[in-house]
């Protein structure tokens, strides 16, 4: 008896189902990144698709990956702040993941591999709701800025290891190998989530919440309630005092009464652009210049990727300090970074020197944006939960908050980037080239730092005391 209740324990820990969850999320990107440096060869390879073809067609793959997410959020978002077991739905959208990865490695048409991505997209939906729910009502809201390293880490650990690894694999081992290496990630995902135990709702965090700028900062909730009163008057939205509040109003949308939540979709949209329609035409570009194999593909994108691995560290200075001018900072040195890769365009010493460091500066740059970005949309839940709980509104059937819905926002953001980034980076290239496509990367990034800036922790112009 004992025994088994320690091993109850450490089925329901915090630790392991922090670990599992952080796991899913690395499948989850691994999956995704993987076949990114393989699809240019695979089509050509497998899916019978001439040479001239290829750019569309990986940008497709890639597109409608994004779309399943972004047309499976915001009903499954509903479902998991309503719902009181978790870890079924959490397993279930992983099995949809192993049938879609069967599909798309067997499908015998383009068609079919389109729709097992589209099937990948909605199953990734599943890890970034219900995973990120169930790692909240675990930790509680006091914690949740620290458990988020964790997800970064794992994110960031896929988008290292996924590219390099599948274009080992393919070089190496070919296609089926590919898809061997990612089946035998997944049922390793599948495994951690049946051993896994949800904590039981009424162990859940269901006091008031936190309001994560206040434990950053150190700031009493009255002064960001005055301070948020002030931004919302300048911004214009001061309906949010009035309708942010209403119960006849879903939560869905009164998550969106917040330009400042607002401008953080946007610039979770803009960061998956970038990752994402970079992911597709690098490995091309590459090969055309350098005349790199689908091995040296996915080594390309180690100097993207290492200053991932920072990210812990650069969200811990972002917490103490604020992340407006970190994010803001960041989207201003992506534009002559990404612009500045026209220059690349021959296979000297000095040229592969020149992509690497350039490659780098945008590495830092990427993981620089995202964890502020991240905590932006958690505080939006816990205000909009607070204004409820303030007004006595009791939400009987989602009494666990909406950090369900407001990071289906995330997903909706960033998966609108995914869909948007290929197409805009393969469609460029195929009808003006590589100069233009970085040129239209760039611009994207140094337009979208102004309302970053202006709106990130809080209205710039409003009154801070």
């Amino acid at each position: 008896m004992p025994t088994m209740e320690r091993l109850g324990a450490f089925r329901r820990s915090l630790a392991f189902i922090a670990f599992v969850i952080s796991f899913s999320v690395y499948t989850d990107q691994f999956l995704y990144a993987a076949i990114v440096p393989v699809t240019p060869f695979a089509l050509k390879e497998h899916g019978n698709i001439s040479e001239h073809r290829t750019q569309f067609w990986t940008a497709i793959l890639l597109a409608v990956f994004g779309i399943g997410c972004f047309l499976s959020s915001p009903p499954w978002a509903w479902y998991t702040d309503h719902s009181r077991n978790r870890q079924i739905p959490f397993v279930i959208g992983l099995l949809i993941l192993m049938g879609a990865t069967v599909m798309l490695w067997l499908a015998p048409t383009i068609h079919i591999q389109v729709a097992g991505r589209l099937l990948q997209g909605v199953a990734s939906t599943v890890v970034w709701t219900t995973g990120l729910a169930i790692l909240v009502d675990t930790v509680g809201q006091e914690q949740v800025g620290e458990y988020a390293g964790y997800i970064n880490i794992a994110l960031n650990m896929g988008s290292l290891t996924a590219p390099l690894l599948g274009g080992i694999m393919f070089e190496r081992r070919g296609y089926n190998a590919v898809f061997a290496l990612i089946l035998g990630v997944i049922g390793l995902d599948i495994v951690f989530r049946l051993i896994m135990k949800e904590r039981s709702s009424s162990t859940a965090n269901s006091g008031r919440p936190v309001d994560l700028e206040n434990r950053r900062k150190g700031q009493p909730d009255t002064v960001v309630e005055i301070q948020e009163a002030t931004e919302e008057t300048l911004s214009m939205a001061s309906t949010i005092v009035s309708s942010g509040v209403n119960p006849k109003i879903p939560a869905m949308i009164r998550l969106l009464f917040s330009v400042r939540f607002l401008v953080a979709l946007w610039g979770i949209l803009v960061l998956a652009a970038v990752f994402s329609g970079f992911e597709t035409v690098l490995p091309l570009h590459v090969n055309e210049i350098f005349g790199w194999d689908a091995e040296g593909s996915g080594l390309i994108f180690l100097p993207l990727s290492l200053p991932a691995l920072l990210g812990p560290s650069i969200g811990k200075v972002t917490d103490k300090y604020g992340g407006r001018w970190f994010v803001g900072g960041a989207f201003v040195a992506l534009c002559p970074s990404l612009v500045l890769m026209r220059l690349v365009k021959d296979k000297t010493l000095a040229q592969k020197s020149l992509l690497v460091v350039l490659l780098v500066i945008v590495g830092f740059c990427l993981t620089i944006v995202l964890e502020p970005l991240f905590a932006e949309v958690a505080l939006r839940s816990d205000q909009l939960r607070k204004q409820e709980i303030d007004a006595g509104i009791s939400r009987t059937g989602c009494s666990r908050g909406y950090y369900g819905q407001a990071y289906g926002y995330f997903n909706m953001a960033w998966s609108l980037g995914n869909t948007v980034g290929p197409l805009l980076a393969g469609l460029v290239i195929d009808a003006a080239g590589w100069d233009y496509a970085v040129l239209s990367l760039g611009l994207l990034c140094g337009v979208s730092a102004v309302p970053i800036v202006l709106w990130t922790g809080g209205w710039i112009f409003s009154k801070r005391i």
